[in-house]
C-alpha cells in the first residue's frame, strides 16, 4: 500500500512539473533547448469548430408518381343516387382502359348511413377492389349537425384504409352548410373533387342533372382523376362506341 502511494506521488509530481513548466517558462530561442508548450495553440479555435443544429432537418417528403399508374384496376364506386348518372360514363372510361367497375348505389343515403354501418366495409370485401370512387353529400348539403357528418366522414376514409381513393363531392343546386368543407378538409385536393364548381342543367326535381350534364361532370372528374388527382390511373378519353360495362348492385333508402 505504502509503494503504491508512494508511485502515485511521483506520477502526480512530475505532471505538476510538466504543467508548471509550459504554463511559466520564458519561450526560448528556436532551436536551443527546451520550449514552453502553448497550450492555447493545442486546443481548436472557434473558427474550426462546427456547431451543431439545435434540431435535425424534416425527412424529405415520399415523391409523388412521375406519370399515371398504367395497370388495370378493380374499381367500386359506391355513393347515392348521383352514381346512377355518373356511372354510365365513368364505365366507359373504365372499358377503354382495361379496368373493370362495379357500382353500388344506396339511394338516399349520406355518410352518415355508411358509417354506422359495414356496408362499405362488405362491398370492399365482395368485390376487391383496388381503387375505390365515392360520389355522396347531395343528401346532407343543409344539414345542421355538422360534428357528426365531420366524424362520419373521416370514419369512412378510415374503412377504406390504404386503398387509393377519389371523392365526387356533390353538384350542389345552393349553398350547403358546410358538407363540401368537411370533405375537402379530410380528402385533400387531390382526392376531392369540387363539383359544386360546375354549371349543370337539372331534371324536373331541380337537384339531379340530366344525362348530358351528367356525362359533362364525368368527363370534368375524368380529367381531374387523370392530370391532379393523388393517385393518377390510365383514363384516357373513350371512343364514341365504347361500351358503358359494370356491375351495378342497387341498395334501398335506409331507414332510421
Amino acid at each position: 500500500m505504502k509503494h503504491s502511494l508512494a508511485a502515485f506521488c511521483v506520477l502526480a509530481g512530475a505532471l505538476l512539473c510538466f504543467v508548471a513548466f509550459a504554463r511559466f517558462c520564458p519561450p526560448q530561442e528556436p532551436d536551443k533547448g527546451l520550449r514552453r508548450l502553448d497550450l492555447a495553440a493545442l486546443l481548436p479555435s472557434p473558427k474550426d469548430t462546427v456547431a451543431l443544429p439545435d434540431t435535425l432537418p424534416p425527412p424529405r417528403p415520399i415523391p409523388e408518381p412521375e406519370g399515371p399508374d398504367t395497370s388495370a384496376h378493380r374499381i367500386l364506386f359506391v355513393g347515392d343516387s348521383m352514381v346512377e348518372g355518373l356511372r354510365y360514363r365513368l364505365s366507359q372510361y373504365a372499358t377503354a382502359n382495361g379496368h373493370t367497375m362495379q357500382c353500388v348505389i344506396w339511394y338516399s343515403s349520406s355518410s352518415k348511413y355508411w358509417a354506422k354501418s359495414d356496408t362499405l366495409t362488405y362491398f370492399i370485401r365482395k368485390f376487391d377492389p383496388t381503387y375505390i370512387f365515392l360520389c355522396m353529400g347531395a343528401n346532407e348539403l343543409f344539414v345542421r349537425n355538422l360534428d357528426e357528418r365531420d366524424a362520419a366522414v373521416g370514419e369512412i376514409i378510415r374503412e377504406i384504409g390504404d386503398l387509393p381513393f377519389i371523392w365526387i363531392g356533390p353538384p350542389n343546386w345552393k349553398p350547403d352548410t358546410g358538407i363540401n368543407d368537411i370533405l375537402a378538409r379530410h380528402c385533400g385536393k387531390k382526392r376531392y373533387y369540387p363539383s359544386l364548381r360546375l354549371k349543370y342543367e337539372r331534371a324536373k326535381d331541380g337537384a339531379h342533372p340530366v344525362l348530358k350534364s351528367y356525362n359533362m361532370w364525368a368527363d370534368s372528374v375524368s380529367t381531374w382523376l387523370r392530370d391532379s388527382s393523388a393517385h393518377p390511373i390510365r383514363w384516357d378519353i373513350p371512343e364514341k362506341d365504347t361500351p358503358k360495362t359494370h356491375g351495378v348492385t342497387l341498395l334501398s333508402p335506409p331507414k332510421d
